[in-house]
């Protein structure tokens, strides 16, 4: 029975139980292992059950629960495989916003070009067409990824194939590549980026000019890859682009400060835009149905503000400031803005971030105290933790799902927080450097955790199953570390390195961690960072651009 096609699972008419008539016991193989399966009589408080019921109760699995099943019983395996409870458990893991932008990333895709993407690493026609047969269920997305991942985590080492070399001047360097890898902004010249898209043969095609009267100072995509904002220092605006439907960009709005902008932010759904600015007034500007881009609130602070986070549902706002104060604020129901929470510090607030599930808070002050605020049912904020002290912290993040803190600083550590059951906050491990350690990287599964220190090092630590963290690998380059970026199913990381080499390190399905590529260039490396569709683009010192696509070696 195939759950996701005919939607049992949701409701729908369920079929009467298999045949349950076996008269020897088989044996199944399973990742490597021979496993007794038995009789099915053994297993009747399960299997009698409808496939429909048997479904419901696959879904309060989690993905190792499952993983255990589908080596106890070939009937119960199958069933698993047609339902493809092992890659929505895996889903389940998510925030609802990655597993938000992991819709996003499917279905800006057509057909053919997802195919393709899985042929990049698998040969078995018969698996990309049985993945591609459910490209019209509502699972596609997290079978899809699941799928692919799974194939990359199985490819011992990559093979990496250059698709496009392009100029840039790399004396700011702003030039990105698009979430989707479908389109590559880059720089001509101070005032003037150029949008280049992915033709379906693989080249790459001008597709819109983007000018400043003065330097063009950021550039950022959205999330879906459908709009872009760039910032001038000089004449203070923002220009917010949008790629119509023809594949022709247009200019959608134009945002104006007295000051300079010091920065500007897409929410994760892409719908909505933060932009902050020098005169200490926060402009959050918003999509229209139509697609035109309005101002829908100006929040201003008489004291300065030092940083503004968008929550990932675009409900909520947190402002850190000099004056001690972190301060929330919440979107209405007619789209107003109004203040909602604020949450009191000794001394000034310079970092204030929420989580990836929006319904926590984290602020640092230099009164050397971390404060934890929750959202409540009603609406409120309320402190949860405080955490002192602190010293020397330059960042501090809390976990998908919301269990986990981890926080680094100069004093050369990471330390990783674990929430107990009565709300309070635990060291769990502090992972050492041997210099300062930048802002870390968190997976989206929240099982794992990446530093990168001054010390030339990038250390990967895994939660195990009973709680507690561990070193999985240790990444070394032989200089100083740029910058480490996380793909998007959180299986693969991404380091940059003035040694001119970029690694690739992948989680392997024993969930050790292994290196897959290593690319070496000439020419100092500016930055590497991961596109969704695993894409690599590199920015060079000889204002050079490269494009990689990672494909199976063999």
């Amino acid at each position: 029975m195939d759950c996701i096609n005919n939607h049992s699972c949701l409701g729908e008419p369920l079929s009467s139980t298999p045949d349950q008539s076996q008269s020897e016991t088989p044996i199944a193989t399973t990742m490597g292992r021979d496993v007794i399966v038995r009789d099915k009589s053994e297993f009747s408080l399960l299997l009698d059950l409808p496939p429909g019921i048997q479904c419901k109760i696959f879904t309060y699995l989690r993905a190792h629960d499952i993983s255990q099943l589908t080596r106890a019983n070939s009937y119960i395996n199958n069933t698993l495989k047609n339902d493809a409870s092992m890659a929505k458990a895996w889903h389940r893991r998510f925030a609802s916003s990655h597993q938000a932008l992991i819709k996003t990333i499917v279905t800006a895709k057509d057909k053919d070009k997802l195919q393709k993407w899985l042929k990049r690493f698998t040969k078995d026609e018969s698996l990309v067409k049985s993945v591609m047969d459910r490209h019209e269920s509502i699972y596609f997305p997290a079978l899809f990824f699941f799928t692919l991942t799974k194939l990359m985590s199985e490819c011992k080492t990559f093979k990496l194939e250059t698709k496009a070399t392009l100029p840039v001047n790399s004396r700011n360097y702003p030039s990105s590549l698009s979430p989707d890898g479908q389109h590559v902004m880059r720089e001509i010249d101070d005032k003037t980026l150029k949008i280049y898209g992915q033709k379906g043969d693989g080249s790459w095609k001008e597709e819109a000019t983007i000018s400043h009267e003065d330097r063009v100072n950021s550039a950022t995509f959205s999330i879906d890859s459908r709009y872009i904002v760039t910032t001038s220092g000089y004449k203070k605006t923002a220009k917010i682009y949008g790629k119509q439907d023809d594949g022709s960009w247009a200019e959608k709005a134009t945002i104006f400060y007295d000051y300079s902008i010091v920065s500007v932010s897409f929410s994760s759904d892409s719908r909505h835009l933060v932009t902050h600015s020098d005169d200490y007034k926060v402009k959050i500007h918003s999509q229209k149905d139509d697609g035109s881009w309005a101002e829908k609130a100006t929040i201003s602070d008489d004291d300065n503000i030092l940083s503004t986070t968008l929550s990932a549902d675009g409900r909520y706002l947190v402002t850190a400031g000099l004056d001690g104060r972190a301060k929330i604020y919440g979107k209405q129901d007619d789209g107003s803005w109004i203040e909602k929470a604020i949450i009191y510090h000794d001394k000034h607030v310079y970092l204030a971030t929420f989580s990836a599930d929006d319904r926590s808070v984290v602020t640092i002050s230099r009164d050397q105290k971390m404060k934890i605020h929750g959202l409540e049912a009603n609406g409120s904020w309320e402190e949860k933790a405080t955490i002192s002290p602190i010293k020397d912290v330059n960042s501090a993040t809390i976990s998908a799902d919301n269990r986990h803190l981890v926080i680094s600083g100069k004093d050369a550590r990471a330390i990783i927080y674990g929430k107990k059951d009565d709300g309070s906050w635990e060291e769990k491990v502090i992972i050492s450097h041997k210099y300062w350690v930048y802002p870390p990287t968190l997976s989206p599964d929240s099982r794992c955790v990446i530093t990168r220190g001054r010390d030339q090092k990038v250390k990967i630590y895994g939660q195990k199953d009973n709680g507690s963290w561990e070193e999985k690998a240790t990444i070394t380059h032989g200089n100083y570390v740029i910058s480490t970026t996380l793909s998007v199913d959180g299986r693969h990381v991404l380091t940059a390195s003035d040694d001119k080499k970029v690694k690739i390190y992948g989680q392997q399905t024993d969930g050790s961690w292994e290196e897959k590529a290593t690319m070496s260039y000439n020419s100092e490396i500016l930055s590497a960072t991961f596109s969704d569709d695993g894409h690599v683009l590199t920015i060079h010192r000889d204002k050079t651009a490269k494009i990689i696509e990672l494909r199976m070696d063999g």
